[in-house]
């Protein structure tokens, strides 16, 4: 048994918000834990974009707002879809020793029920189900669409639960937990604020993630300073000040198109997750387009949606390619890797110590083995071009990296 009580979170903090620093206090206010631990994307989220500041500076956003240990998901799942995001990262946590792990959601506790029915649904896989979700992907639909519209003729209310993508990877969540039949709680807590892609709105100090980040790249410091902690938006300051930050996306844009001319159809066939033909598509609107929305808008259709899109350019860019990808998906992750924790932190780790089937990392090396080695190699890779879209790259800078430790 790990001897600290410890709460999981999955995010991303890109950046950190006052509504991420809520979930965090709540989640804490649980009397039966001891810790929090966050796991948070690497540089690449799995909307398929690069992070405004890279994951040491998210990582020290983190535990200076409520975080007592940080943990990295890597870039072989966190630029992933839902699915491979979600699985990857309560393994992960699981491996962790957590008690529970908590998560936002539109929903709330009240909705726990349904949710745990849709998880049951999708793990069985009943003739009943996959009928009905082969009928909505011959129609065209996405599969996230007609997984909902499937599972809708089964639980009625569900697919207005699932149009949120928080609520969506809440569902990812907790059917990992009941296949694996991991011994983790969970705890819904409800998003406050509004909706997870809203680029417009902030409501009493709180807005989503996407329009805040639409700000940082705006230079609307007046408009988002109020809309993050203190201690994160110091932090967001201080990268932005040192040129350490992703936010152009014209860098991004140049970078993908630059590829997507050059390597040939075979090549873009080739990449992770690429549905057969969709990679002529790209490259014709690559000579077109004239921005990275640009050409997002111009590929994406019913069935490909704007995150399957810009993932597909994360893709590209990271050379994430077909057999490395479902090797990945198949064996899951390698290893724990930290990226910053306080003295709670540490007792964590210490109680994880000896009893994680998975090795725990301080650095980007340390003796694993090969396929630990690769994940690691990639992760190196994507760290590397990050950097080179922001203003002023480091060099060597996934080598170079130790945690963040607090006093």
């Amino acid at each position: 048994m790990y001897r600290v009580k410890t709460a999981g979170i999955i995010a991303e903090y890109n950046p950190l918000h006052n509504g991420h620093e809520y979930h965090i206090r709540k989640s804490g206010e649980c009397a039966r834990i001891d810790a929090i631990l966050a796991l948070i994307s690497s540089n690449f989220t799995q909307r398929g974009e690069p992070a405004v500041v890279d994951k040491t500076a998210r990582a020290r956003m983190a535990l200076a707002c409520g975080a007592d240990l940080v943990l990295e998901l890597p870039c072989a799942f966190s630029c992933r879809n839902a699915g491979i995001f979600a699985d990857a990262a309560v393994d992960m946590l699981a491996a962790a020793g957590v008690a529970l792990i908590s998560f936002g959601t539109e929903a709330g506790e009240e909705k726990r029920d349904i949710f745990g029915k849709a998880a049951d649904i999708l793990n069985e896989e009943p003739e009943t189900f996959t009928t009905v979700l082969k009928k909505y992907l011959r129609e065209g639909n996405s599969f996230v669409k007609a997984r909902s519209a499937a599972l809708e003729e089964m639980l009625p209310g569900v697919s207005e639960l699932l149009k949120s993508p928080n609520n969506n990877l809440a569902l990812a969540y907790i059917k990992r937990i009941r296949q694996k039949k991991y011994p983790v709680e969970t705890l819904h807590v409800r998003r406050q604020g509004p909706g997870f892609n809203d680029l417009h709105t902030a409501e009493n100090g709180l807005a989503s993630a996407s329009a805040i980040r639409e700000m940082v790249i705006r230079g609307d410091e007046e408009t988002y300073r109020p809309l993050l902690p203190e201690a994160s938006m110091n932090i967001l300051r201080q990268e932005m000040s040192n040129g350490h930050a992703a936010v152009r996306k014209s860098l991004f844009w140049r970078a993908v198109r630059t590829v997507l001319l050059r390597a040939s159809p075979d090549e873009l066939a080739d990449v992770a997750e690429m549905s057969e033909g969709f990679e002529n598509r790209m490259r014709r609107a690559a000579y077109d387009a004239v921005s990275m929305d640009d050409f997002v808008e111009r590929c994406s259709e019913k069935r490909y949606p704007m995150s399957r899109v810009r993932r597909y350019c994360a893709h590209i860019l990271l050379n994430l390619r077909r057999e490395a990808s479902l090797r990945f998906q198949r064996h899951g992750p390698a290893y724990l890797k930290v990226l910053g924790a306080n003295a709670a932190g540490r007792r964590v780790l210490k109680s994880i110590g000896g009893k994680s089937p998975l090795p725990v990392l301080s650095r980007a090396g340390g003796r694993v083995g090969p396929y630990a080695m690769e994940i690691l190699r990639f992760e190196r890779a994507a760290t590397e071009i990050w950097e080179t879209l922001t203003d002023n790259p480091g060099n060597d800078a996934e080598r170079r990296a130790v945690p963040f430790i607090c006093p």
